[in-house]
């Protein structure tokens, strides 16, 4: 079950982070909230299953990872609300794409280098 919780974590912050890049989140309000709230729950439940037994320095990347992912989700929970202007939406989507992209990283070497 745990494999499967990944895959669907994995699937959904693609899903996001291409709905960032795209700059569809204003558009698609409703699937954005849902996509960034399963975001949450997911790497939770992960988090939580992942952390026994786990590689040194794992826990002080994972964190910064969490941070970084906090801050997408908040931008995309803004910006799905849309009471922003377009240069506020244009500065925070510019800033969530730099976070989302260190997060895939942080997450890409930990589950495939650091074991």
């Amino acid at each position: 079950m745990t494999t499967g919780i990944l895959h669907l974590h994995l699937a959904l912050g693609l899903v996001l982070f291409a709905l960032l890049l795209a700059g569809k989140v204003p558009r698609l309000r409703a699937v954005s909230a849902v996509t960034a709230l399963l975001v949450l729950a997911t790497g939770l439940f992960n988090f939580m299953t992942q952390m026994k037994g786990a590689p040194a320095g794992w826990h002080a990347g994972i964190g910064i990872k969490l941070l970084l992912g906090l801050h997408v989700i908040a931008i995309v929970l803004l910006s799905a609300r849309g009471t922003a202007s377009a240069e506020k939406l244009a500065r925070w989507r510019k800033g969530a794409l730099i976070s989302g992209a260190v997060t895939i990283a942080i997450g890409l070497y930990f589950s495939n280098f650091a074991r």
